[in-house]
């Protein structure tokens, strides 16, 4: 599993946030395959040791699967006294979010610079 995933662009390491820009559809169909590689990533050593920021620029499609798994990961990195950061959503997203009442659970960035000087200070 050493190949980069289909839903992934990029995944950028800054001294106190991990930028991680995803692409395509993050849909109930890509949650599994999303997972599989965490744990993946884990077996072979990789933690949770830094802020987080999800660039959704590249993001054709996202629905309500995407928000249930990205609420248990937010869980996980806060539990840890890490936050977890949001930029380019889709209105789709944006919708998902209020319907859920989660808009205070992600903090969604107005732009990279903003997340940046939050996150990585």
């Amino acid at each position: 599993m050493t190949e980069k995933p289909q839903y992934l662009a990029q995944i950028e390491e800054l001294e106190r946030l991990t930028i991680v820009r995803l692409k395509g559809n993050i849909d109930q169909d890509m949650i599994p395959v999303i997972e599989d590689r965490i744990q993946f990533n884990r077996k072979a050593g990789s933690k949770v040791d830094n802020n987080v920021l999800v660039d959704y620029r590249l993001v054709d499609k996202i629905d309500s699967a995407a928000v249930a798994f990205h609420l248990v990961r937010l869980k996980e990195y806060e539990a840890k006294g890490y936050k977890i950061g949001f930029i380019n959503p889709s209105e789709e997203l944006k919708v998902f979010l209020q319907m859920y009442h989660l808009t205070n659970a992600f903090k969604i960035y107005t732009s990279e610079q903003e997340a940046l000087d939050e996150l990585n200070s």
